[in-house]
């Protein structure tokens, strides 16, 4: 699967993830990945191996029986009165979004109440359409893949051009398929999701690249119809014989020309309480969609089910899973020597497991201990955190002496980040206190083993990451560096040797960073805890005695995502040019430093990451960075619950909120969408004692607290109080189209609010498409991000007066 990072504001200026590939083989990890990187923009393609996160567009036959099982284990009072903004767009929903949206508009936009005419907006167009992107590409066969939309190309086009010619200044593209005469031609409103190709694998078809299908969503929401095209044709294929699956949470993996392994809601009992395929159906071409025969069924309690049938440098590997919770996964394959017959893939269920060549490759997400007698004695014992590599088909016969470390942290600050390739190197990311290394491992293959030959370090702030262009055809890297102030550059190499590059392409350096400094922080939390954070200051801040200035304070702490550093021209346009500081925490609940840093606020730790992101923002104004009254705070998904509660339980801390396509109500989350699948991150509310730690953080039931607690502890007048002056200027922003985290949870925190009256400084703005990225073209994302930028510089500027 892509390697992906999540980083602040994830955007569509990011970095290229080219070549940048990590066979972690679960759909599972696709799924907690595209969960965590709401904003993350599309790719060009997707790995051989891959399984790509299940799409689903609303509560289909299939999952109702679970759903409804659910809604009887769990101990909750009756339904409040706001819950009928849950009916997605009825039109009682629809007019309450209305009236919402207009009064945004109208506070934010000004007398017109469009964002559009603000210059925000042009700068904000203008970065997103830059022709001098670096595109994102994947290479297949003899051309490099790219997905790209600029003014011309709103819904985007999917483009190819050839090696040789992406590397000059001025590539010519040819167009493989229009996404917007593609959306013309249907009256649909399509949205791109990325390709899967067929991968031949060894033979006289090695070469042969000429069949894909390519996921489309109508509006932007995950669901999507599975279609298959023909790339030397550039059209869709059409009869009876075509692979096509109508849209919904699908999965899909080649298996030959011929042979598809999917999963779909074909019923009852064929669909998680998640919304997720619990099948795996072996579908053959012309055969009826519904004749498609079951190899593979999960349980009825599992998050999803999935198969996976790939060629990894020559050699065929089928993995079956079942994922029974979001971080415990249940795999098997077959048999080396009776391939008809299944074994388990006897790892721990929280472990990730990948592959290279004919190595199997584990993380190792705490101690393990293999063989020896009784309690392990005389077995061998690797630390939490490690990477190991074993042959692959003893292995899965169970054998364990044949191990190989390529990765043991040297302390609880270090963590394995993923891994990339290329024909003959392994290079194995690590962040190590907050610096990215690598660590690249040559495969012999005619001793079938790995050396460690090369180490490379990234500069301090900065990121880097190297994949192969081709990892199973040559050593060629794309290397990848940037930071803060530094536009993404894009670079070619030779593994082993990651130093020495030759530059290929800069982004635009759309902000002069002249006068701004960034540098790696430390607050301190209420247990002790040291908690990393970035400061960037803007200009006339990046002086030797600044003062305090506005600041924005960015955060997301959840499913085993770190933070990083990276270029973003959004943050530079918006914030730092106009003197407002930018900061970037790296809190308990995110993955900067492995398994132990995420488990640290999980469930009834949840805690934990609200007290770190609370001591970030307590730091930045102690150390006079900014003030209480001129710090802003910013999230998205999982970080909007983070700044949902920022607003609920630390509103003194903050002069301004922005929580984007959030959770907020964390007792019916496990009711919508895709809720179920997150209960091992936050808790169970159908178990009391997970129900009373949900209830205790969850923003949408601590609101009248708040009130209390401002008179009590904060010293507000009681009136004052309870007309909402404790609470910051807060704007609440999502999309009727996501179907990963359902609007209603903004929706009704601020329904509840106007009911309370404490609602006097919060607003709301859904815009109709985008799904859970907010936004499905740059036109959109540009209205989105000026709305949300705008609100947050014009009330930190106004606090600051």
């Amino acid at each position: 699967l892509p390697r992906t990072r999540a980083r602040a504001g994830t955007r569509p200026d990011a970095r290229p993830r080219a070549g940048t590939i990590a066979r972690v083989a679960s759909s599972f990890r696709a799924l907690r990945l595209a969960f965590a990187t709401h904003r993350a923009s599309a790719s060009a393609g997707a790995t051989r191996a891959s399984f790509p996160p299940s799409r689903r567009a609303r509560i289909f036959p299939g999952v109702r029986a679970n759903r409804r099982a659910l809604v009887a284990a769990m101990s909750t009072s009756d339904a409040p009165d706001d819950v009928f903004l849950e009916d997605l767009r009825s039109e009682r929903s629809m007019e309450w979004v209305k009236a919402e949206n207009e009064r945004a508009l109208a506070a934010i936009a000004g007398p017109t109440g469009k964002p559009e005419d603000d210059p925000m907006f042009a700068k904000l167009r203008a970065i997103y359409d830059d022709k001098r992107k670096i595109p994102n590409v994947r290479l297949r066969g003899d051309f490099v893949y790219n997905f790209w939309q600029d003014e011309h190309h709103v819904k985007g086009i999917w483009r190819r051009t050839t090696m040789d010619d992406f590397k000059t200044p001025e590539p010519t593209w040819e167009t493989v398929l229009d996404v917007d005469a593609l959306a013309a031609l249907e009256g649909k409103s399509w949205v791109w999701k990325g390709p899967q190709f067929l991968d031949y694998g060894p033979g006289p078809n090695r070469d042969r690249v000429d069949r894909c299908v390519v996921n489309l969503s109508d509006g932007g929401t995950d669901a999507c119809t599975v279609r298959e095209f023909d790339v030397v044709a550039k059209a869709f294929v059409d009869g009876p014989d075509a692979f096509v699956l109508p849209p919904g949470k699908n999965s899909f993996c080649w298996v030959d020309r011929d042979v598809a392994w999917i999963g779909h809601d074909f019923g009852d009992g064929t669909m998680s309480p998640s919304g997720y395929p619990l099948t795996v159906r072996e579908w053959r071409r012309g055969q009826p969609l519904e004749d498609a025969v079951e190899i593979w069924r999960g349980e009825p309690g599992d998050v999803v089910a999935s198969g996976s049938a790939y060629w990894d440098k020559g050699h065929r590997y089928k993995v079956w899973y079942r994922a029974k919770t979001f971080y415990d996964t249940v795999r098997f394959v077959p048999h080396p020597d009776r391939p008809n017959e299944m074994v388990h893939v006897d790892i721990p269920t929280d472990f990730s497991f990948a592959t290279f060549a004919n190595h199997v490759v584990i993380h190792c997400k705490s101690e393990w201990t293999v063989g020896g007698g009784k309690g392990g004695e005389g077995g061998t014992k690797f630390i939490a955190g490690s990477v190991v590599a074993h042959p692959a088909s003893a292995f899965f016969r169970g054998e364990r002496s044949d191990f190989t470390v390529l990765y043991s942290p040297a302390d609880d600050r270090c963590a394995y980040e993923g891994s990339s390739e290329t024909k003959d190197y392994l290079m194995v990311h690590a962040l190590e206190h907050m610096v990215t290394r690598v660590y690249v491992w040559r495969f012999d293959d005619a001793t079938r083993t790995f050396s460690l030959v090369k180490e490379h370090a990234a500069e301090n702030c900065q990121s880097f990451s190297a994949g192969g262009v081709d990892s199973e055809r040559s050593n060629e890297l794309f290397v990848t560096t940037e930071g803060f102030l530094d536009p993404t550059t894009l670079s070619t190499a030779t593994a082993p040797d990651l130093d020495v590059s030759t530059p290929l392409k800069t982004n635009t350096a759309w902000f002069d960073a002249s006068g701004m400094s960034v540098e790696l922080r430390e607050a301190t939390s209420d247990d002790g805890t040291k908690v990393p954070y970035f400061l960037v200051r803007g200009q006339a801040q990046g002086g030797s005695n600044p003062t305090p200035a506005p600041t924005v304070l960015y955060g997301y702490g959840g499913f085993e995502i770190p933070m990083s550093p990276g270029y973003s021209a959004t943050v530079g346009e918006c914030f730092l040019t106009k003197g407002v500081c930018y900061a970037l925490a790296c809190i308990r609940g995110g993955g900067e430093f492995g398994a132990q840093w995420h488990r640290a606020a999980k469930k009834e730790k949840r805690w934990r990451a609200y007290e770190d992101f609370a001591a970030v923002a307590k730091d930045l104004v102690a150390t006079g960075v900014t003030t209480h009254a001129t710090l802003g705070c910013m999230g998205g998904s999982n970080g909007g619950l983070l700044t949902g509660a920022m607003m609920t339980h630390y509103p003194h801390l903050f002069g301004a909120v922005v929580s984007q396509c959030p959770l907020l109500d964390m007792e019916r989350y496990v009711l919508l969408t895709s809720g179920p699948s997150w209960i091992d991150e936050y808790g169970d509310p159908s178990i009391p004692e997970e129900r009373d730690a949900l209830l205790g953080f969850s923003p949408y039931h601590n609101l009248e607290k708040s009130v209390d607690v401002a008179v009590e502890e904060r010293g507000f007048d009681e009136s004052a109080a309870r007309r909402g002056e404790h609470i910051p200027a807060t704007l609440f922003t999502t999309s009727t189209a996501d179907d990963r985290v359902h609007p209603s949870h903004a929706r009704r925190v601020v329904h509840k609010m106007r009911a309370l009256g404490i609602g006097g400084k919060v607003l709301y703005h859904e815009m109709t498409e985008g799904g859970h990225a907010g936004a499905a073209d740059n036109v959109a994302r540009a209205k989105v991000k000026t709305i949300e930028n705008r609100f947050l510089v014009d009330a930190l500027k106004k606090n600051e007066a």
